[in-house]
């Protein structure tokens, strides 16, 4: 299960020059597709004159993970691949890079380009850095006035925040946790209450 994941921690621009060919790495943090298509439109008004637009993105968490890439031209291989390898090297998600090259004259070769375009993406990673994202869910929990005490205590615990308490005849207390700690507090908030507290997700059917 999911705990946490990578991201960039802002956007950035790094310039890579191999010979008189200049490679110029965009990077961004996306959240979806058309994102990602925006992003790609911004880097070719922002570089009219470049020759090759190339780019990888990489989307989700867990299991959801997906990713795309483009070599633009270049040929197969030589561009987007060696821009996602970046990505993934560093655990990213989340994450896009554009790098946009305006030809200097000189031919790279199949293994110049490979080195160049990941040399690039590579370098506006390491400009930028990343961030660590925490992933919480809601939960609801149930209890009487007498055990909110205890509630409190078990959440802080495991680092839970609480979003909001309901006043009724009992306490409804409203929650996030990472999903992770969920089985094992759900089991010791109801052992520890004599079956009276049943954690569930918030708007479980």
């Amino acid at each position: 299960m999911v705990i946490d994941y990578k991201v960039v921690r802002s956007e950035g621009t790094y310039r890579h020059q191999v010979g008189l060919c200049r490679f110029f790495a965009d990077v961004r943090e996306i959240e979806s597709e058309e994102e990602g298509k925006e992003f790609l439109e911004e880097m070719k008004k922002k570089y009219p004159n470049a020759n090759h637009h190339c780019w990888a993105w990489r989307l989700g968490v867990g299991k959801d993970k997906i990713f795309r890439y483009s070599d633009d031209g270049e040929p197969s291989q030589t561009a987007g691949m060696p821009i996602l390898t970046a990505i993934d090297h560093r655990e990213l998600t989340n994450t896009m890079i554009v790098v946009s090259r305006i030809y200097g004259g000189v031919n790279q070769g199949v293994g110049g380009l490979i080195r160049a375009y990941h040399g690039a993406a590579s370098g506006v990673l390491t400009e930028v850095g990343s961030k660590t994202v925490t992933v919480y869910e809601d939960i609801e929990i149930p209890c009487r006035y007498d055990q909110l005490g205890f509630v409190l205590r078990e959440l802080e615990k495991i680092k839970g925040k609480v979003k909001d308490m309901v006043y009724d005849v009992d306490v409804v207390v409203k929650a996030r946790i990472r999903p992770v700690d969920f089985d094992n507090f759900k089991e010791n908030l109801y052992e520890n209450s004599n079956g009276t507290i049943v954690v569930a997700w918030e708007n479980a059917q």
